[in-house]
């Protein structure tokens, strides 16, 4: 396969980066870490930060998380990371890979439509036998 062809452009990265904020399960702190570390190799380069103390243990996973990628590319840490987040995507699938400017109805609420458009979300009522009038002896 040819490399270009399979090289994530500035794009698919940011729109992976938007695709991880959606993810409806939490993929598990391995995964996050991973995430992070070729975030930071994509976005910063190599690690060049000091390793944090023994007792931090939160940023010392981080650090050798990313460490851990070496001299590993900009470019190659890009790709590795659209390719962990569409991995992470079965979910996000029906969310998330909707075509901006497609409406998508809400399966939560039958008398509500959820539709978004441009970056703006519109919530309508949607009970036509009751012209999408409220009353307040039904609930609403």
């Amino acid at each position: 396969m040819n490399r270009t062809a399979m090289r994530a452009s500035q794009k698919d990265f940011e729109n992976s980066m938007n695709q991880v904020k959606l993810l409806k399960k939490d993929p598990g702190n391995e995964v996050k870490l991973k995430l992070y570390a070729l975030y930071k190799q994509a976005t910063e380069g190599p690690c060049n930060m000091p390793k944090p103390g023994v007792f931090d243990l939160i940023n010392k996973a981080k650090w050798d998380a990313w460490n851990a990628l070496g001299s590993l590319p900009k470019e190659a840490a890009r790709q590795n990371y659209v390719d962990l987040v569409s991995s992470l995507s079965p979910s996000l699938e029906s969310s998330s890979q909707v075509e901006p400017g497609t409406d998508r109805k809400s399966t939560g609420f039958e008398t509500l439509v959820v539709t978004s458009e441009d970056g703006i979300t519109k919530i309508m009522f949607n009970r036509p036998k009751k012209k999408n009038a409220i009353n307040t002896e039904e609930g609403w």
